[in-house]
Formats: structure tokens, C-alpha cells, sequence
């Protein structure tokens, strides 16, 4: 146990603790999402499938594991087609999260005692209403047919507006920023009976609105002067202007935080036991996906890149382009490595002419800091480095076959007889001609001209510009005998 923690103290990195924070916001925020949603029985039913699928793969079920296979997959589209509001949400408060705390509102307590006012004084009335407070979302695409607005919060303004020979008293008043933004909102319909029970269409739209947003919608009942609140895809109650101003002081501190300090301790408070939840599952998650106490070693086949070799130099066909790397680390670490980016990388940049041994070590390859190279084969690059050099060499022409006997007084030669070449130094003294391809001599007529390739050995090169073939056709010298092939490389 000792050793296992000494290991974690030594191989903790900074990535390490990134990585369990970037994992606990998702978990967070699927947290959240799971509290929120409507659908929390269908999100349940796929986790129990999940857990079924996996056990029986874990204890070898074939039957069952193909069949809830096949039912996963059918689940995970049925549950994009269900959850497709909820994820739209999640994606939206996930670009938020970048977004600055909007500023405190100046004399929020007193727009809110004039929105609690107004609401049970219209309860006792019976006059029904909607009012709606924004909170960090935005609400355009749920919003339909309403009258744009921008008037300081009365008592007055909202009597009017709910009174109910007024046109806009059907619909919800907007408020944002401790203002009314839009009035005679028609929100969306709520499909949730069970939460609504029997209430109304005003009760409806307050609780759809909620299941979609983060909003809060005050709803006065016309029929039975009742004032509810509408949050987070539940409706509530609020018996007492105290209990309605207790909901609205928990919003508007939810998205709104009075100061610095008060946002600080809003971070920290609020949902503390998801957030505590979503850190320890992804703590826990991190031991047997990413911390492994033992090093392993794994092999593989790398291509063996020559670069920054000069112009003038050469590297014959000994060189090899391959090596087997054997590299140590930890199992997590391989995981994150793709091995198509591996090479060892040679730098030529400084060698000069003649034979070439290189080691291979770790300033050849490059790896991720966990990684280290353990084995090269080969350890040691050995070949050779040649200088370039112009000669000019004759050409000699290989033949096959037989002229046609009335020919065969004809004397077959190429054109040109020599061609400018490059040449390694080391084999300039010995090399004197350059020979073509097999040419089959029975193919000539006396008014033909054919073309015949060079055979260029590694320690050739045909300058740049130059034709890589000669052409063959029958001189006019007579008295010749039958064509002799020419002499073969090495003196054969």
C-alpha cells in the first residue's frame, strides 16, 4: 500500500489533475441534467440496460449480450430523439460557462416586492397572469408572438397589462435585468399531466417553459386565486408572499450573484453534493482507467527517415530503413500514443564522406514525456556516405539475337557513344562505361532507329536534363562479320 502511494506521489502530473476536473464538469453538468429532466424514468431504464449488457458480456451470456445489443443500439437513437431538448440545454449551459456573471441589479428588492405585490393582488382578484423572470438562457426560440417592450417594472404597467379587458392578458410579461423586456409571450405547452394534474393552459405554459429554460414563471390561477412558481420543470405552490419572496431570492441569487464574494461562495454552495459527487466518481474512475502501478513494454516497426543530407552526398543501399523500438512506460500511456508517428529521425546534416555508424537513442525519437526507449534493433545505423562527382562514360550497348542476314555487313552502334553522369568518387577510377538493357539487334532495318535504357546502378546518376536512353541504329561500315554482344560489367 506504501509503495502504491509513493508511485501516485511520484507519477501524479498536472494533466493528471486536469484531466479528473475536465471530467468531473461533464459529469456535473450530466448530473444536473439527470436532476432536471423530465424524462429521469427513460434515463433510468437505459442505465439498467447498460448495466445488464455489460454483466453479461463480463460473465460470457452470448444470448443475452447480442440481444441487449441490439436494444442499446435502438435505445441510444431513441434516446437522442427524447432527450434532443435536455442535450440542446446541456450544450447551450456548456457555452455558457465561459461566459463573465452578469451584473447585480440596482434595486432588485424592490422590483421583486412590486412583482410579489402585483401577483397576490391579482390572485385575490382572480385576474390570471404569467410573469416570467429570465434567468441565463436565452428564451428567443421559445418565445412566440409576442409585443417587444421596454419599461421599468410598476405596478401600474403589470395591472394594465393583466387586466382582463386588456389584448395581451392571455399572454406571459417578460422580465430581464429588472425590466419588462416583452409582454403577450405565448409560451410553450407543457405534455407533463402529472405535474399539472387538473390545472389550467396558464399552468401549462409556466411549466413548459421551465422544463426548456432556466427561467422562473410566476403563474396566478384565475379560477382558484392561487399563486404558483414554475422552476426547473416542477410547479409549486407559493401560499404566502413570504414563501414567494424566498423563491425569488434563491433564483435571482442562482443567476445573479451579488458581488464578487457572493458569486465565490454561489460556486461553492450551491449544488455542493453533485458537484462533491461528480469529483469523487471521476477520482475513482481515474485509478483503473488511467493509473497503472506496473510499467510495461510493447514493440514496434518504425521507417528510419535520413534527413538534411547535402546535395552532394549519397547513402548507398546498405543503409537500413527500418528499426524495432522497444519502448517502457506505463499502460495509460500507450493508450494516448498513436504509433503511425513514430520514427527515428537521423540528422546528416554533419557527416562527411566514407563509412557511417550511428547509435540510436532517445534524442532520434520522438516521445511523449512518459515514455522511454528501452531497445533498438538495430542499435547501431551502419552505411555508407558517398561524394558525387561528373565523369563522362561510354555508352555500351548489351544485345540479343542476330542481325538479318542481308544486314549483317551493317555494324550496329548507339547515339550518342557517351553521356555526361554523376559518379560516386570512390568508383570513378574503375567505371568507364555505362551499359544499356538487353537490345534485341534482330529488331533493326536498315532505315530503323530504336532506343535502348541505361541500366543505372546505385553509384550512377544521369545528370538532370539528360536522356535516359540512347538511341541504336546500323552504321554504314561495311566488311563487318555477325554482331558480337558487347562486353558484360566486371570484364565478362
Amino acid at each position: 500500500m506504501s509503495s502504491a502511494l509513493e508511485h501516485l506521489q511520484r507519477s501524479f502530473r498536472f494533466a493528471d489533475a486536469a484531466d479528473i476536473a475536465l471530467v468531473s464538469l461533464f459529469l456535473y453538468t450530466f448530473f444536473l441534467w439527470f436532476k432536471s429532466t423530465a424524462s429521469r424514468q427513460i434515463l433510468i431504464g437505459i442505465g439498467v440496460l447498460t448495466i445488464v449488457y455489460v454483466l453479461a458480456r463480463t460473465f460470457d451470456l452470448y444470448m443475452t449480450a447480442a440481444m441487449f445489443q441490439a436494444v442499446l443500439a435502438f435505445a441510444a437513437i431513441a434516446a437522442i430523439v427524447v432527450f434532443q431538448e435536455d442535450l440542446r440545454r446541456s450544450f447551450a449551459r456548456l457555452a455558457l460557462l465561459g461566459r463573465l456573471p452578469r451584473t447585480a441589479i440596482k434595486h432588485l428588492d424592490t422590483n421583486l416586492d412590486i412583482l410579489i405585490e402585483v401577483a397576490f393582488d391579482l390572485a385575490r382578484k382572480k385576474h390570471g397572469a404569467l410573469i416570467v423572470l429570465q434567468g441565463t438562457e436565452a428564451l428567443d426560440r421559445h418565445i412566440r408572438e409576442s409585443v417587444a417592450l421596454d419599461a421599468r417594472i410598476s405596478k401600474a404597467l403589470l395591472d394594465s397589462i393583466f387586466d382582463p379587458h386588456s389584448m395581451g392578458h392571455d399572454g406571459a410579461v417578460m422580465m430581464d435585468q429588472g425590466r419588462v423586456s416583452r409582454f403577450a409571450a405565448h409560451l410553450p405547452l407543457s405534455e407533463n399531466s402529472q405535474e399539472l394534474g387538473r390545472r389550467g393552459t396558464r399552468h401549462s405554459a409556466a411549466l413548459g417553459l421551465s422544463e426548456v429554460s432556466d427561467a422562473l414563471v410566476v403563474v396566478v390561477s384565475e379560477e382558484r386565486g392561487e399563486v404558483s412558481v414554475a422552476e426547473g420543470g416542477e410547479l409549486r405552490r407559493a401560499a404566502t408572499p413570504v414563501e414567494l419572496k424566498q423563491r425569488l431570492d434563491r433564483f435571482t441569487q442562482r443567476v445573479r450573484p451579488q458581488g464578487a464574494m457572493g458569486g465565490g461562495r454561489r460556486l461553492l454552495t450551491e449544488n455542493s453534493g453533485l458537484k462533491l459527487a461528480a469529483v469523487l466518481v471521476a477520482c475513482i474512475a481515474w485509478f483503473p482507467i488511467s493509473f497503472q502501478a506496473e510499467t510495461v513494454q510493447k514493440t514496434f516497426v518504425v521507417s528510419i527517415d535520413y534527413r538534411n543530407l547535402p546535395e552532394s552526398l549519397d547513402i548507398d543501399d546498405s543503409a537500413p530503413t527500418e528499426a524495432r523500438l522497444t519502448l517502457t512506460g506505463y499502460e495509460r500511456a500507450f493508450n494516448l500514443l498513436a504509433p503511425s508517428t513514430l520514427r527515428v529521425s537521423l540528422d546528416l546534416s554533419n557527416v562527411t564522406e566514407g563509412p557511417q555508424e550511428i547509435a540510436i537513442d532517445e534524442s532520434h525519437v520522438k516521445l511523449p514525456s512518459n515514455l522511454a526507449l528501452f531497445r533498438s534493433v538495430p542499435r547501431v545505423v551502419s552505411f555508407g556516405v558517398h561524394t558525387w562527382v561528373r565523369t563522362r562514360l561510354a555508352v555500351e550497348l548489351r544485345t540479343t539475337g542476330r542481325l538479318p542476314r542481308e544486314l549483317r555487313q551493317r555494324e550496329v552502334r548507339p547515339i550518342p557513344n557517351e553521356v555526361p553522369v554523376l559518379i560516386w568518387r570512390s568508383r570513378k577510377a574503375a567505371v568507364t562505361s555505362i551499359y544499356t538493357e538487353p537490345f534485341d539487334v534482330s529488331r533493326l532495318t536498315d532505315s530503323s532507329e530504336l532506343k535502348a535504357r541505361f541500366v543505372v546502378p546505385e553509384y550512377l546518376r544521369i545528370e538532370t536534363g539528360q536522356l535516359s536512353e540512347v538511341s541504336v541504329k546500323l552504321d554504314d561500315v561495311t566488311g563487318a562479320n555477325d554482331v558480337t554482344k558487347a562486353p558484360q560489367p566486371g570484364g565478362s
